[in-house]
């Protein structure tokens, strides 16, 4: 009798791996075949076995050992068991499909839970304590959570579930999730945290409820002027209401919705004075689309505007109309980042190119903040007339001197730089 590990299985015959490291086929000898499994294999890739030699090289498998772990899926034609995908797994990896063939994302959502699961040392009790904490708030939502009591030594079962999320605020929110186990140190307890945005519907029309002030009317006018008055609030719109507003920017929405929400979106964010601050930020509306704006796209709507109204003018810009072998660009550089609907950030950069000399309008192509397009291959984008490169870890950063250009040397990055 010698012991091996199964490298491989056709389901009626399994490749063998002694610790010589010869190989041999082997099948299961009657009694180790389903009578008393739950599982409609009971062999499977990665399990340590004792096999017994056979006629002609080949070999019966007479036991298996007790595995560490293993990967479990429900079977197709037997729904009362369960095929063991395979056991005593060092390491996982899950590798998906971008397009063809679908990504089960179910199959994937348990795979890592049964993977997390063999956290649990073996004999030990574990309770796993979930519950939903609003970004925004702090606070934690136990009436959304609960616990799945875990006994010693109780199989391995992936459990799919859900929360019922239709009286839930839209703003962000983090699933927290803690496995307490028996005679663990608490600071050592795994957990995960799983953030998301929810965005509930039933808020959208809460503002249809609302008596229109005449003042607004007058202040927004109506049709197209109106429409462009609302979906320049993008900027600094929360993401929220940045979903209302891709709604009202339709032309088919109703005036009286845009007037109702352009009132309680002001008046929330300044009840005393919400009419002049309206008409502060419609002055400041018509300087940057002055400034920014292309034959077919108003400047609010460029990336020039959108950055300018969401954080302010730049501490420091520098603008290359005309550049030695390479589109025409912008640099702008902020001090500080301070904006209700952005985290604070200190020293960032915005990088703005434009690749369609015609019209003038600058595109975004890289930035240092968060929440941003980051491209740290930036200057290769701006020089891709003539920078050809095939490798993709190469970002430009490091050749200040193959073109003299400003790109390289300037009042940001001098002879180059990572940023």
């Amino acid at each position: 009798m010698m012991q091996g590990i199964v490298t491989k299985s056709t389901g009626s015959w399994y490749r063998l791996q002694f610790a010589d490291g010869s190989q041999a086929d082997a099948r299961l000898r009657g009694a180790l075949r389903l009578a008393g499994s739950r599982a409609t294999n009971p062999v499977a890739v990665g399990d340590r076995v004792e096999a017994d030699p056979e006629s002609e090289g080949r070999w019966a498998i007479t036991s298996v050992h007790e595995r560490r772990n293993h990967l479990v899926r429900k079977s197709v034609n037997l729904s009362r068991k369960s095929q063991v995908i395979a056991a005593n797994i060092d390491q996982a990896v899950l590798i998906a499909t971008v397009s063809e063939p679908v990504t089960l994302y179910g199959f994937m959502d348990r795979f890592l839970a049964t993977a997390e699961a063999y956290r649990i040392p073996n004999g030990k009790k574990a309770v796993l304590q979930y519950a939903l904490r609003s970004a925004e708030r702090g606070e934690l939502r136990m009436d959304l959570g609960g616990q799945v009591k875990i006994a010693p030594d109780q199989p391995v079962q992936a459990l799919q579930g859900g929360l019922d999320l239709s009286t839930v605020p839209s703003g962000r929110y983090t699933l927290e999730l803690t496995l307490a186990v028996q005679d663990m140190d608490p600071t050592a307890y795994p957990t995960q945290k799983i953030s998301f945005f929810r965005w509930n519907p039933g808020e959208a029309n809460e503002y249809a409820r609302l008596t229109v002030d005449p003042r607004w009317v007058e202040l927004l006018g109506e049709g197209e002027n109106l429409r462009r008055a609302v979906s320049a609030l993008y900027p600094i719109a929360s993401q929220t209401e940045r979903l209302s507003i891709e709604s009202l920017s339709q032309k088919d929405a109703a005036d009286s919705l845009r007037w109702r929400f352009t009132q309680q979106f002001w008046t929330k964010r300044h009840p005393g004075d919400a009419l002049v601050q309206a008409g502060a930020y419609a002055e400041r509306v018509a300087e940057v689309n002055k400034k920014y704006s292309s034959k077919a796209v108003p400047g609010y709507a460029t990336d020039r505007g959108r950055i300018y109204l969401q954080y302010g003018p730049p501490t420091l810009a520098e603008r290359r109309p005309y550049e030695n072998d390479a589109y025409p660009y912008e640099m702008w550089q902020y001090n500080t980042l301070d904006v209700p609907n952005s985290p604070y950030q200190i020293n960032k950069i915005f990088i703005f190119g434009n690749f369609d000399l015609a019209g003038g309008n600058y595109e975004l192509i890289h930035s240092s903040a968060i929440g941003e397009i980051q491209n740290p291959r930036w200057r290769i984008t701006l020089q891709k007339r003539s920078y050809i490169t095939g490798d993709l870890d190469q970002t430009g950063a490091n050749d200040g001197e193959k073109f003299g250009s400003r790109l390289y040397n300037n009042m940001f990055f001098q002879s180059g730089g990572n940023n």
